[in-house]
């Protein structure tokens, strides 16, 4: 079992106990900008390592660990007994690692120490480290299995510690600083010792930090003293909480568990760029700008903080492409896949610098554009990033579509990813026979999207006054709905197919994809109460969720990563689309199985995903867990805002500056109250009630329109 620690660009994965294995390669470690800067920390007590009480790190950026002495003989020859040590473990991460550790003598008699930290730092990049110990699928990390060169890891004295130090083959010199207050009594290579003699009820404590550099260059420094920075970190995360919209309910566990655990896990998965605010996709190892991730991310979260989508829509725009690649998958208007900047992304032997095989990233980019002015009026960011949105749409149409049949496809240009939608797996576009479709591939959900991308824009060009450019993007859109429907229905499973395959045929499955088209808008009103009914029947709905794949296709498989599985941001995504046909009753059937799995969850995280077995209600179940699922992960992380979106029935009216409300709180919700939502240019609170005959929506004002409920002031 490993625990998680992150702020910002640092990101901490070590042993449930706190510890790094010494000696071993592992992908534990301190992670800044995807390198393994302290690789090893082993404590040690008399020569013996700890015994784990118990340990804590829910908060996400801080975390304790209650440790105790196993039995042992001194070097006097007294006898230890076992339990009579407290061992105190804290720590946080600010501008690096800071730990405290207090050891408490609960014997009678004085006890003599020995007290030794074993430091080991590697500086090895996250994928070579990732391709030593293996992963998912060995033959993606196959490739990175190669000795990596450079220079060894060196040891410099510093003030009251020691620094490791490695010069990159990219020539950048990395550095770990680890400096110990009080200074150690002696150190010995790359181990602190420290002798003490604890008389009963005596304490020793020690406060350690571990800074990683770049150059020189580092996380922007917090304040010297371990109790001051850990206040200043607080506060922080105080300031930040106080800037977002805050959802109560008339539901305390709701409250006290989903709500108040995604908005955590979020600030947790932010890192702050100069663009802004961006939610990293998942710790521990994706916690990096992921395009998709935080596109969908920040559209869950407009409701929330349009920040993130401000700071995500700006540092994908910086890194829209320009140029053709065929090893990192670029060209021009395309919008990346994930960013990493590691020494072997700097020395160009990965794609990821960024890789850009991705299909949808670039048609969501111009649909979170378009959504993220309607909810914010923010006319900077509309001049800004209007270009960027159109060179995206340009790509949709040009190079996205090289045989111009009107549908954005991917095939074999950027290969580091067979499939690049959102379900990237390699067996997850298969026929019935289980062979993998032929390449290329236009999947339901990417013309879906393209769909809402080009009305979201046409939208925004008509409150601005250009009704040409308006009118020609409604135009692509209705023939792009049109050609839709005729191609992807499949009229024996009133459903719309997974994809079209390299011969223009259906890839005849039934997946939660088909629910993307209802969120879009692109679904015809039949045949969106058709797909609402096929994805809530048994083969598609687990109870706790719509599955990824219908259990009656021959790929199906619970345990699988997307044939069979159950995904909390899919299925927030299709309930949105639900309501948006005005299907309440089942947007609200999957909103309660999300939440309801989500409290069943150990602090009340749900992961990136979890297995489509059924849920059996005469024994309590809870989901079985998919066993390598990221946890925390953004897009389950503001599924939780989506869904309280949903419920709400919010929609911008941009064009009136209005909050437009209809709520349909389902049987088991009578209250939701929102405080300080920001929307266009102003902050509004609120509250919906759910009474006999109607739900009644109080306060907001002039800023807030309501349909179908009885309102007041």
């Amino acid at each position: 079992m490993t625990v998680s620690l992150k702020e910002d660009a640092l990101v901490l994965v070590t042993e449930d106990d706190g510890g790094l294995p010494v000696g071993a390669t592992t992908r534990l470690g301190l992670y800044y900008h995807d390198t393994q800067f302290l690789s090893g920390f082993a404590i040690r007590v008399n020569g013996v390592a700890p015994i784990l009480l118990s340990s804590n790190t829910e908060q996400n950026y801080v975390g304790t660990f209650q440790l105790t002495n196993a039995a042992t003989t001194l070097p006097d020859g007294k006898f230890l007994p076992p339990q009579s040590l407290s061992i105190r473990r804290t720590r946080f991460l600010a501008d690096g690692w800071r730990e405290r550790i207090g050891i408490l003598n609960c014997n009678t008699q004085p006890v003599a120490l020995r007290i030794e930290l074993e430091f080991e730092a590697t500086f090895r990049d996250m994928f070579a480290v990732r391709a030593s110990v293996g992963g998912n699928d060995p033959a993606y990390w196959d490739r990175y299995r190669r000795p990596e060169l450079g220079s060894e890891v060196s040891l410099d004295p510093v003030d009251g510690g020691i620094r490791l130090v490695r010069l990159g083959r990219d020539g950048v010199r990395r550095t770990t600083d680890l400096v110990s207050r009080p200074v150690p009594d002696s150190i010995e290579g790359r181990t602190f010792v420290y002798e003490r003699a604890l008389p009963p009820q005596g304490l020793f404590a020690l406060e350690l930090s571990v800074v990683p550099r770049e150059d020189g260059a580092g996380q922007e420094p917090s304040p010297a003293g371990f109790d001051e920075a850990l206040d200043a970190l607080n506060a922080r995360y105080r300031r930040f909480l106080r800037s977002c919209a805050r959802y109560t309910t008339s539901s305390e566990s709701l409250d006290d568990t989903l709500i108040a655990r995604s908005a955590l896990d979020l600030r947790a998965l932010i890192d702050f760029e100069d663009t802004g605010p961006y939610p990293t996709a998942g710790i521990p190892w994706y916690a990096v700008p992921f395009g998709r991730d935080g596109l969908i991310a920040a559209y869950q979260t407009l409701g929330w903080n349009p920040d993130l989508a401000r700071g995500t829509l700006r540092l994908l725009g910086r890194y829209q492409g320009k140029a053709s690649d065929a090893f990192t998958a670029e060209e021009p208007g395309k919008i990346f896949h994930e960013l990493r900047r590691g020494e072997l992304a700097r020395l160009g032997e990965i794609p990821h610098r960024p890789y850009y095989g991705t299909v949808d990233a670039t048609p969501l980019f111009a649909l979170v554009f378009a959504e993220t002015i309607k909810w914010t009026a923010d006319r900077a960011l509309w001049r800004e990033l209007l270009p960027a949105a159109e060179r995206a749409l340009t790509w949709c149409d040009t190079l996205g579509d090289s045989d111009r049949d009107g549908y954005i496809e991917y095939g074999s240009r950027g290969g580091e990813l067979r499939n690049q939608g959102w379900k990237d797996s390699a067996e997850s576009l298969s026929g019935p026979d289980g062979r993998w479709t032929t390449l290329p591939a236009a999947l339901v959900e990417v013309q879906a999207y393209l769909y809402a991308a080009k009305i979201g824009l046409a939208d925004l060009y008509a409150v601005d006054g250009d009704a040409s450019r308006a009118d020609a993007l409604r135009g692509q859109a209705r023939e792009l709905r049109e050609q839709f429907e005729r191609d992807f229905w499949m009229e024996g499973e009133g459903c719309y197919a997974q994809a079209l395959d390299g011969s223009k045929r259906q890839v005849p499955a039934v997946t939660s994809n088909a629910g993307h088209a209802l969120w879009t808008g692109i679904a015809s009103t039949e045949r969106a109460r058709r797909v609402a009914a096929r994805l809530l029947a048994p083969d598609m709905f687990s109870g706790w969720g719509i599955r990824t794949l219908s259990a009656l296709y021959p790929t199906y498989n619970p345990m699988s990563y997307h044939n069979g599985s159950v995904w909390p941001h899919d299925n927030a995504i299709v309930a949105h689309g639900f309501a948006r046909y005005g299907l309440r009753e089942e947007a609200n059937a999957v909103i309660e199985g999300l939440f309801q799995a989500g409290k069943r969850y150990p602090n009340a995280r749900l992961p990136e995903l979890f297995c489509g077995f059924a849920r059996d209600l005469r024994f309590s179940s809870r989901p079985a867990d998919y066993l390598v699922s990221c946890i925390p992960q953004a897009w389950s992380s503001g599924m939780t805002f989506q869904c309280l979106r949903v419920l709400l029935g919010m929609e911008p009216d941009l064009e009136r500056r209005r909050l437009v409300l209809d709520p349909a709180l389902p049987s088991w919700l009578t209250r939701i109250d929102v405080e300080d939502l920001e929307v266009h240019d102003a902050t509004i609170s609120f509250g919906v009630r759910r009474e006999r005959k109607a739900v009644r929506v109080t306060g907001g004002g002039e800023r807030v329109e309501t349909k179908h409920t009885t309102a007041t002031t």
